[in-house]
């Protein structure tokens, strides 16, 4: 049992640094880009593409599939 909530705490952590992030990133003259501004960096090669696809895959498999 302890596992899991160390485990929700950690993803609770990581969607909440996210948005700070994201705050961050839409301030006035901020040099942080923004979340869509890094998916579109990532994904214009194939590779990108490939790796955000099986990133969604893995995320489904493991967390939307019960």
């Amino acid at each position: 049992m302890v596992t899991r909530v160390i485990t929700i705490i950690g993803f609770a952590a990581l969607i909440l640094a996210l948005f700070v992030l994201e705050f961050l990133a839409r301030r006035k003259d901020s040099r942080i880009p923004t979340l869509g501004e890094w998916l579109g960096y990532v994904m214009r090669p194939k590779a990108g593409r490939l790796l955000i696809l099986l990133g969604w895959l893995w995320l489904g498999w493991h967390y939307f599939s019960r």
